[in-house]
Protein backbone atom coordinates (compact mmCIF):
# COMPACT_ATOMS: atom_id res chain seq x y z
CA UNK A 1 0.00 0.00 0.00
CA UNK A 2 2.93 2.09 -0.40
CA UNK A 3 3.53 2.72 3.37
CA UNK A 4 5.47 -0.23 4.29
CA UNK A 5 8.23 -2.16 2.71
CA UNK A 6 7.42 -5.72 1.65
CA UNK A 7 9.94 -8.03 0.64
CA UNK A 8 9.87 -12.22 0.40
CA UNK A 9 12.15 -14.81 1.80
CA UNK A 10 14.86 -16.72 -0.16
CA UNK A 11 14.69 -20.55 -0.66
CA UNK A 12 15.59 -21.93 2.91
CA UNK A 13 15.15 -18.57 4.70
CA UNK A 14 12.85 -18.76 7.48
CA UNK A 15 11.54 -15.67 9.97
CA UNK A 16 13.97 -15.80 13.32
CA UNK A 17 11.57 -16.16 16.18
CA UNK A 18 13.31 -15.21 19.63
CA UNK A 19 11.90 -16.21 23.03
CA UNK A 20 11.70 -13.09 25.75
CA UNK A 21 11.67 -13.19 28.93
CA UNK A 22 8.29 -11.14 30.17
CA UNK A 23 8.11 -10.17 33.84
CA UNK A 24 4.34 -9.61 34.95
CA UNK A 25 3.12 -6.99 37.69
CA UNK A 26 4.00 -7.85 41.44
CA UNK A 27 0.27 -8.09 42.27
CA UNK A 28 -0.27 -6.53 45.69
CA UNK A 29 1.14 -9.07 48.52
CA UNK A 30 2.56 -11.38 45.81
CA UNK A 31 5.13 -12.25 43.50
CA UNK A 32 6.16 -11.65 40.39
CA UNK A 33 5.88 -14.19 37.80
CA UNK A 34 8.62 -14.89 34.66
CA UNK A 35 7.29 -16.07 31.29
CA UNK A 36 9.22 -16.31 28.25
CA UNK A 37 7.24 -14.79 25.02
CA UNK A 38 7.99 -15.53 20.84
CA UNK A 39 9.45 -12.62 19.30
CA UNK A 40 9.34 -12.02 15.60
CA UNK A 41 9.19 -8.32 15.53
CA UNK A 42 11.33 -6.12 17.11
CA UNK A 43 9.61 -2.87 18.15
CA UNK A 44 11.77 -0.12 18.34
CA UNK A 45 9.63 2.25 20.90
CA UNK A 46 10.37 2.23 24.84
CA UNK A 47 9.80 -0.48 26.54
CA UNK A 48 8.51 -1.03 30.41
CA UNK A 49 9.79 -3.77 32.25
CA UNK A 50 8.44 -4.94 35.62
CA UNK A 51 10.63 -6.00 38.38
CA UNK A 52 10.91 -7.99 42.17
CA UNK A 53 13.65 -8.91 43.32
CA UNK A 54 15.11 -9.77 47.21
CA UNK A 55 17.65 -7.84 48.60
CA UNK A 56 20.01 -7.62 52.14
CA UNK A 57 21.27 -4.57 53.77
CA UNK A 58 24.06 -4.05 55.43
CA UNK A 59 22.71 -4.61 58.71
CA UNK A 60 21.03 -8.17 57.68
CA UNK A 61 17.71 -6.79 57.05
CA UNK A 62 15.92 -8.95 53.94
CA UNK A 63 13.43 -7.09 52.12
CA UNK A 64 11.59 -7.53 48.61
CA UNK A 65 11.67 -4.50 46.53
CA UNK A 66 9.64 -3.80 43.27
CA UNK A 67 9.97 -0.97 40.60
CA UNK A 68 10.04 -0.50 36.39
CA UNK A 69 12.83 -0.07 34.10
CA UNK A 70 12.14 2.14 31.06
CA UNK A 71 14.36 0.58 27.92
CA UNK A 72 14.71 0.46 24.24
CA UNK A 73 16.18 -0.78 21.61
CA UNK A 74 18.32 1.48 19.42
CA UNK A 75 20.83 -1.14 17.13
CA UNK A 76 18.87 -4.15 15.72
CA UNK A 77 21.90 -5.80 14.49
CA UNK A 78 24.15 -5.31 17.64
CA UNK A 79 20.47 -6.95 19.52
CA UNK A 80 20.59 -9.88 17.47
CA UNK A 81 25.10 -10.36 17.34
CA UNK A 82 24.87 -10.34 21.64
CA UNK A 83 21.95 -11.35 22.78
CA UNK A 84 18.53 -13.49 22.31
CA UNK A 85 16.68 -12.07 25.05
CA UNK A 86 17.51 -8.35 26.12
CA UNK A 87 14.43 -8.07 28.49
CA UNK A 88 15.97 -10.82 30.75
CA UNK A 89 19.41 -9.16 30.04
CA UNK A 90 18.20 -6.05 31.64
CA UNK A 91 16.40 -7.71 34.42
CA UNK A 92 18.94 -9.64 35.61
CA UNK A 93 21.74 -6.80 35.20
CA UNK A 94 19.29 -4.53 37.30
CA UNK A 95 18.59 -6.82 40.01
CA UNK A 96 22.52 -7.42 40.80
CA UNK A 97 22.87 -3.76 40.80
CA UNK A 98 20.30 -3.43 43.02
CA UNK A 99 21.44 -6.00 45.06
CA UNK A 100 25.06 -4.82 45.70
CA UNK A 101 24.03 -1.01 45.67
CA UNK A 102 21.84 -1.92 48.70
CA UNK A 103 24.00 -4.55 50.33
CA UNK A 104 26.80 -1.31 51.16
CA UNK A 105 23.68 0.52 53.21
CA UNK A 106 22.09 0.00 56.63
CA UNK A 107 18.03 0.11 56.60
CA UNK A 108 17.86 3.53 58.08
CA UNK A 109 20.22 5.03 55.41
CA UNK A 110 17.87 2.98 52.43
CA UNK A 111 14.50 4.56 54.16
CA UNK A 112 15.65 8.08 54.09
CA UNK A 113 16.50 7.72 50.52
CA UNK A 114 16.28 4.59 48.33
CA UNK A 115 15.07 6.48 44.81
CA UNK A 116 18.12 8.60 45.18
CA UNK A 117 20.34 5.76 46.23
CA UNK A 118 19.43 3.44 42.90
CA UNK A 119 19.62 6.53 40.26
CA UNK A 120 22.97 7.16 41.49
CA UNK A 121 24.32 3.71 41.52
CA UNK A 122 22.25 3.18 37.84
CA UNK A 123 23.73 6.59 36.43
CA UNK A 124 27.51 4.91 37.56
CA UNK A 125 26.79 1.95 35.65
CA UNK A 126 25.78 3.74 32.50
CA UNK A 127 29.01 3.84 30.72
CA UNK A 128 30.01 -0.15 31.14
CA UNK A 129 28.97 -0.91 28.01
CA UNK A 130 27.03 -3.69 28.80
CA UNK A 131 23.47 -2.20 27.23
CA UNK A 132 25.13 0.21 24.49
CA UNK A 133 26.92 -3.24 22.72
CA UNK A 134 23.53 -4.96 22.78
CA UNK A 135 22.03 -2.22 20.47
CA UNK A 136 20.09 -0.98 23.99
CA UNK A 137 19.25 2.11 26.37
CA UNK A 138 18.23 1.94 29.18
CA UNK A 139 16.64 5.03 30.31
CA UNK A 140 15.57 5.16 34.00
CA UNK A 141 14.93 2.81 36.70
CA UNK A 142 12.56 3.21 39.45
CA UNK A 143 11.54 1.88 42.72
CA UNK A 144 8.36 2.03 43.42
CA UNK A 145 7.66 -0.26 47.28
CA UNK A 146 9.74 -1.93 49.37
CA UNK A 147 8.48 -4.31 52.20
CA UNK A 148 9.79 -7.01 54.90
CA UNK A 149 10.05 -10.32 53.62
CA UNK A 150 9.40 -11.33 57.77
CA UNK A 151 6.46 -10.57 60.40
CA UNK A 152 8.97 -9.43 62.88
CA UNK A 153 10.77 -6.98 60.48
CA UNK A 154 7.19 -5.88 59.15
CA UNK A 155 6.11 -4.75 62.55
CA UNK A 156 9.47 -2.96 63.07
CA UNK A 157 9.10 -1.58 59.92
CA UNK A 158 5.71 -0.03 60.32
CA UNK A 159 6.61 1.48 63.71
CA UNK A 160 9.85 3.23 62.43
CA UNK A 161 7.59 4.70 59.53
CA UNK A 162 4.70 5.67 61.87
CA UNK A 163 7.64 7.41 64.39
CA UNK A 164 8.88 9.35 60.84
CA UNK A 165 5.14 10.58 59.98
CA UNK A 166 4.40 11.44 63.69
CA UNK A 167 8.21 13.69 63.88
CA UNK A 168 7.13 15.13 60.01
CA UNK A 169 3.69 16.10 61.47
CA UNK A 170 4.73 17.31 64.78
CA UNK A 171 7.12 19.30 62.96
CA UNK A 172 5.40 21.03 60.73
CA UNK A 173 2.88 21.50 63.43
CA UNK A 174 5.90 23.50 65.30
CA UNK A 175 6.97 25.06 62.36
CA UNK A 176 3.25 26.60 61.67
CA UNK A 177 3.00 27.72 65.72
CA UNK A 178 6.50 29.45 64.41
CA UNK A 179 5.05 31.19 61.39
CA UNK A 180 2.01 32.57 63.38
CA UNK A 181 4.88 33.97 66.41
CA UNK A 182 6.59 35.23 63.62
CA UNK A 183 3.73 37.27 61.91
CA UNK A 184 2.56 38.32 65.36
CA UNK A 185 5.87 39.67 66.09
CA UNK A 186 6.27 41.53 62.80
CA UNK A 187 2.71 42.77 63.66
CA UNK A 188 3.90 43.76 67.26
CA UNK A 189 7.19 45.91 65.53
CA UNK A 190 5.16 47.34 63.17
CA UNK A 191 2.47 48.54 65.71
CA UNK A 192 5.17 49.65 68.35
CA UNK A 193 6.95 51.75 65.17
CA UNK A 194 3.91 53.55 64.73
CA UNK A 195 2.94 54.13 68.18
CA UNK A 196 6.57 55.99 68.09
CA UNK A 197 6.16 57.85 65.28
CA UNK A 198 2.39 59.03 67.17
CA UNK A 199 3.95 59.97 70.21
CA UNK A 200 7.24 61.73 68.55
CA UNK A 201 4.11 63.34 66.62
CA UNK A 202 2.30 64.50 69.39
CA UNK A 203 5.50 65.51 71.42
CA UNK A 204 5.88 68.13 67.97
CA UNK A 205 2.44 69.28 68.38
CA UNK A 206 3.22 70.30 72.09
CA UNK A 207 6.16 71.29 71.91
CA UNK A 208 4.51 73.78 68.85
CA UNK A 209 1.15 74.91 70.61
CA UNK A 210 3.77 75.82 73.93
CA UNK A 211 5.61 78.12 71.92
CA UNK A 212 2.92 79.98 69.94
CA UNK A 213 1.35 80.24 73.73
CA UNK A 214 4.25 81.25 75.25
CA UNK A 215 5.11 83.72 72.08
CA UNK A 216 1.62 84.70 72.57
CA UNK A 217 2.02 85.23 76.45
CA UNK A 218 5.50 86.99 75.38
CA UNK A 219 4.12 89.60 72.86
CA UNK A 220 1.10 89.63 75.45
CA UNK A 221 3.95 90.93 78.53
CA UNK A 222 5.85 93.14 76.11
CA UNK A 223 2.56 95.10 75.00
CA UNK A 224 1.65 95.18 78.84
CA UNK A 225 4.99 96.31 80.28
CA UNK A 226 4.62 99.10 77.15
CA UNK A 227 2.20 100.40 78.21
CA UNK A 228 2.44 100.77 81.94
CA UNK A 229 5.73 102.99 81.07
CA UNK A 230 4.17 105.06 78.79
CA UNK A 231 1.17 105.88 81.41
CA UNK A 232 3.58 107.16 83.96
CA UNK A 233 5.78 108.67 81.31
CA UNK A 234 4.47 112.29 82.24
CA UNK A 235 3.80 111.72 86.11
CA UNK A 236 6.66 109.84 86.91
CA UNK A 237 9.75 110.84 84.23
CA UNK A 238 12.42 108.54 86.22
CA UNK A 239 13.12 105.04 84.20
CA UNK A 240 14.85 103.32 87.22
CA UNK A 241 11.99 104.50 89.21
CA UNK A 242 9.13 102.99 87.07
CA UNK A 243 11.39 99.74 86.36
CA UNK A 244 11.26 99.47 90.40
CA UNK A 245 7.46 100.26 90.17
CA UNK A 246 7.05 97.96 87.48
CA UNK A 247 8.73 95.01 89.53
CA UNK A 248 6.36 95.75 92.68
CA UNK A 249 3.34 95.70 90.32
CA UNK A 250 4.58 92.10 89.01
CA UNK A 251 5.91 90.50 92.51
CA UNK A 252 2.09 91.78 94.14
CA UNK A 253 0.36 90.54 90.75
CA UNK A 254 2.11 86.80 91.42
CA UNK A 255 1.28 86.82 95.35
CA UNK A 256 -1.90 87.54 94.71
CA UNK A 257 -1.99 84.43 92.43
CA UNK A 258 -0.44 82.03 95.16
CA UNK A 259 -2.88 83.24 97.75
CA UNK A 260 -5.59 82.66 95.17
CA UNK A 261 -4.45 78.72 94.75
CA UNK A 262 -3.98 78.73 98.05
CA UNK A 263 -7.10 79.77 99.49
CA UNK A 264 -9.50 77.84 96.73
CA UNK A 265 -7.38 74.55 97.22
CA UNK A 266 -6.91 72.18 100.13
CA UNK A 267 -3.26 73.21 100.33
CA UNK A 268 -1.79 73.43 103.85
CA UNK A 269 0.08 76.56 104.64
CA UNK A 270 2.95 76.70 106.89
CA UNK A 271 4.87 80.47 107.30
CA UNK A 272 7.50 81.46 110.14
CA UNK A 273 6.86 83.97 112.64
CA UNK A 274 9.44 86.15 111.11
CA UNK A 275 7.08 85.87 107.83
CA UNK A 276 4.41 87.16 110.42
CA UNK A 277 6.36 89.89 112.21
CA UNK A 278 5.07 88.02 114.80
CA UNK A 279 7.23 88.63 118.67
CA UNK A 280 7.36 84.80 120.59
CA UNK A 281 8.75 87.08 123.40
CA UNK A 282 6.31 89.43 123.95
CA UNK A 283 3.43 87.18 123.68
CA UNK A 284 1.59 86.29 127.04
CA UNK A 285 0.57 82.53 127.35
Amino acid sequence: NGTGTSFFLEPFEEVVEMQWSSFSEPPEGGLQVVSTTPVTRIDMRARKTFFQYDVRTNDNVALRIQGSIFWQVKDVAKLLDLTADPAGDIWYKARSLLITTISKVDLETFMAGFNTLIRQAFDAQRSDGFYSDRGLQVHSMEVTGYSPTDAATGTTLQEIIKETTDRINRLQAQRSQNDVKKAKLFSDISLEKERTRLITTQANNERLVATNEGEAEGVQLSKSASTFFEELNETMPDLDTRVKLYKMHKELENQNMRTKHISTGKATLFMTADELNFDMKGAEL
